[in-house]
Parts: structure tokens; sequence; C-alpha cells
């Protein structure tokens, strides 16, 4: 994890749950032409917390390991320096960044007022938790199959 893990947050909402909402926005003409921020059920989580929750389920001990956010900034340095010369290179860089954005951004609404994350003013939607959609894959009753999605 990034730093010590409390630098994000989130609400997690699963595929079919986000699936449902896109959906529903298409008849919904409220929902037309706008930026909407959503959430998963739930309160919003950090890093931490979800890895928490993951070991707590396979009833073990948490370990993490910590990244400096630093270690990124040198990353997209080095692949944005090669990427003038070699152009797969940049599109590397780019990636980066946006991993950075990630690791260093909360997904909840910002306050516009304080300029700070609000996970009260993120709209929840859906039922399924984080800590169902672990579970499930624990128990063996859902699998993940990212295809394009996955990392590695």
């Amino acid at each position: 994890m990034f730093g010590d893990g409390t630098l994000t947050a989130c609400k997690p909402i699963s595929d079919d749950d986000l699936g449902r909402y896109i959906a529903d926005c298409l008849h919904d003409i409220n929902r037309h032409k706008r930026v909407l921020p959503i959430g998963g059920p739930g309160e919003a989580m950090t890093p931490r917390q979800q890895g928490e929750q993951l070991f707590a389920l396979l009833g073990l001990q948490p370990r993490f390991k910590q990244v400096l956010v630093g270690l990124l900034d040198a990353i997209i340095g080095v692949l944005s320096a090669a990427g003038r010369v070699l152009p797969k290179h940049a599109e590397k860089a780019e990636l980066a960044r946006i991993g950075r954005y990630d690791a260093t951004e909360s997904m909840l609404v910002l306050d516009p007022q304080t300029g700070r994350y609000d996970a009260a003013a993120t709209p929840s939607t859906g039922t399924e938790t984080l800590v169902d959609h672990y579970a499930g894959l624990i128990g063996g009753k859902l699998k993940s199959e990212l295809g394009d999605h996955a990392v590695f």
C-alpha cells in the first residue's frame, strides 16, 4: 500500500452494482448530462481497512508492505525522460501518472468549500459490500475474471 494505507478512501462498488446504476442512468433523465458521484454500500474504507478486512476473513494476522508515494514520482520522471526518445515509455509514464493519482486521491465527493473529500456526501448504491465480495471469493461462490482489466 502507499504510505500507511490511510492516505485515501473510497466506497467500493461491485461490478454488478455499478453496471445496474449505469444502466438505470439511461432511463432516468435526472441523471443525464451530469457528472454523477457514486459509491457502493457502506462506509468509506481506506486501503488499510480493506486489507484488514481481507486478513480477518482469511483468519490471518494483517501484514502489509508500504511503498512511498515518492517512488511513483521517480518512476514517472524516469519514464517521462525515456519517453522523449522511446514513445512506448511515454505511454508507460502516463499510466504511472494515473497510478499516482489513484494512490493519492480519494474516490469520494470533493467538498469545494473545504477542499476535503467527504464520505458522507458520496452517494451509496447497490447491495454487495467489499467484505461480501471477499467472502464470496474465499468461499468459492464467486470468481474474479478481470480479462483486459487485470494488472498482472
